[in-house]
């Protein structure tokens, strides 16, 4: 079935305009975003910010607010707490699902290198809009798509055939299965991020396709982990591009209270200023492998609060470490910092960055990424598998 023609708006054209000006979108894809209207997916609710907590915004209280959200190129938050709010007054405490920035959207279709005739899987349909852009040049029939979460993936599907994609297969599943009836795929893109990229997907995409999907071991930011199918069954591949994304529900990191016995936290000092191991996208990498099962929260120094500060944290332990800031260019400074718990999480870091400086400051892209059906391993270049 062809998809609805929907007279060209002009922001969505501007938008179009824009990407393709930036680099971020391409002339193979430049008809797909233009002719498929991001509105029509976004729920008329959607949530912002506000501080620590989410607040609705509803289209029709305030339409001129909600349609210059979902029409720059902005990502929107369309769920908080899993469809359930939790704070006080229907307050959003934490995002579950969302309509990704079109920058981010057209940089992983670039990616993807999915051509006309290639069927695609899909992890994580959310709104519909990313499988319709990929219906639009691929066809329908080849576009599968799979979300966990039954509410989302209802509206999702409605969505998708009231546009005019009905021919697109949209499953209410958990993403690490893949889908297998309708495998092997030439590509699978996730728009959720890994921990550890589920073998199924390897099984399901054909030898020389190609997987794509959002990673992150907690510490690291998150990375766009491209990877290749071999005939022995292996996917090997790099992080291309910086890319941070929600987590897949079934590898979200366990919650836990950040501070328990603060009273009783050991106070030590460096000099090494949390940007240096917080915001370096290489050094976040190099960190993440030498230092498992830390978690970091960052807040760059802001000047209304006068401060910044770094949260570590490893759940399985209990362990936790804070470094706190109050200049947004000190350097060579003496810090505070506080740690509790069995592992000492700021002085692990510390050290950790101290070997990413002596091995000369290895990039991302210089990681090897290998999932088989024995395991992955994450090894850098020269540097034997684990």
């Amino acid at each position: 079935m062809s998809p609805r023609v929907v007279e060209q708006a002009e922001p969505r054209q501007r938008l179009v305009d824009e990407l393709t000006e930036l680099g971020y979108l391409t002339s193979e894809w430049r008809p797909s975003f233009r002719d498929v209207p991001r509105e029509l997916f976004i729920p008329d609710t959607v949530w912002v910010r506000d501080r620590a907590r989410f607040v609705p915004l509803r289209r029709r209280d305030e339409p001129r607010a909600w349609s210059e959200l979902v029409n720059g190129d902005n990502f929107v938050i369309t769920q908080v707490d899993d469809g359930d709010p939790r704070g006080a007054g229907g307050h959003g405490l934490a995002t579950s699902s969302s309509s990704s920035m079109p920058s981010v959207m057209a940089l992983m279709l670039r990616r993807l290198g999915a051509e006309p005739g290639h069927r695609v899987l899909e992890i994580g349909t959310g709104t519909g809009y990313n499988a319709a852009l990929l219906a639009h040049r691929l066809g329908a029939a080849n576009v599968v798509t799979v979300e966990v979460d039954a509410q989302v993936a209802t509206r999702a599907r409605a969505t998708l055939d009231a546009a005019g994609f009905a021919g697109v297969e949209a499953i209410t599943a958990a993403g690490e299965l893949g889908h297998a009836p309708r495998a092997p795929y030439d590509r699978i893109v996730s728009t959720a991020c890994v921990r550890e990229v589920p073998h199924a997907w390897v099984r399901q995409t054909r030898a020389g396709g190609r997987i794509l999907t959002p990673w992150s071991d907690g510490y690291i930011d998150g990375g766009l982990l491209s990877l290749t199918v071999g005939e022995d069954g292996t996917a090997t591949g790099r992080i291309v591009d910086p890319c941070s994304f929600m987590w897949l529900r079934g590898q979200r990191p366990p919650a836990s209270e950040l501070i328990r016995d603060g009273d009783h936290a050991t106070t030590g000092t460096t000099t090494l200023h949390p940007h240096q191991v917080a915001a370096d996208f290489d050094a976040q990498l190099t960190i993440g492998r030498r230092v498992p099962r830390c978690r970091k929260i960052y807040e760059p120094y802001d000047e209304a609060r006068g401060a910044g500060i770094l949260w570590l944290l490893d759940p399985w332990s209990g362990s936790w470490a804070s470094h706190r800031h109050t200049r947004p260019d000190a350097r060579d400074d003496a810090f505070t910092v506080h740690q509790h718990g069995p592992r000492s999480l700021w002085n692990e870091v510390e050290a950790a960055h101290g070997w990413w400086l002596a091995t000369g400051r290895p990039a991302a892209a210089d990681w090897h990424f290998a999932v088989g059906p024995r395991g992955s391993s994450v090894t850098l270049d020269g540097e034997a598998p684990r």
